[in-house]
């Protein structure tokens, strides 16, 4: 099972890629938004976690841009974020999941195991 972590700061790409590798599942991030269509048709992953507001790509423009692609649609899309209308913004582009950050590592590893399932 591949996830892909898309988020614009490198310690968060990190710190959820060493949270995953520590459950054995098969991850990798791009902290550069604008790489990672590039990327997502290299890995094609299963599950793609990526932050809301990010510069040079918007986490919301690029689920949307992905569940409308009939090549990408069935990729499962997890958003986070810490601001207080994300939740609500994050069902208006129909990702299959929201995390909000701060988050606990087990919310984490529950949400993506089920998204994996």
């Amino acid at each position: 099972m591949s996830i892909l972590i898309i988020d614009d700061n490198k310690d968060i790409c990190e710190l959820l890629l060493n949270i995953l590798l520590s459950e054995s599942l098969q991850a990798t991030s791009c902290s550069n938004p604008l790489d990672a269509k590039k990327i997502i048709k290299k890995v094609k992953p299963q599950l793609i976690i990526t932050d809301m507001l990010m510069s040079g790509v918007d986490g919301r423009t690029l689920a949307k841009d992905l569940k409308n692609n009939p090549e990408t649609k069935k990729i499962k899309i997890m958003l986070m974020s810490a601001h207080p209308d994300a939740f609500s913004e994050s069902e208006k582009v129909g990702v299959d999941a929201f995390l909000a950050k701060p988050f606990e590592i087990d919310q984490l590893i529950e949400k993506v195991k089920n998204l994996l399932e």
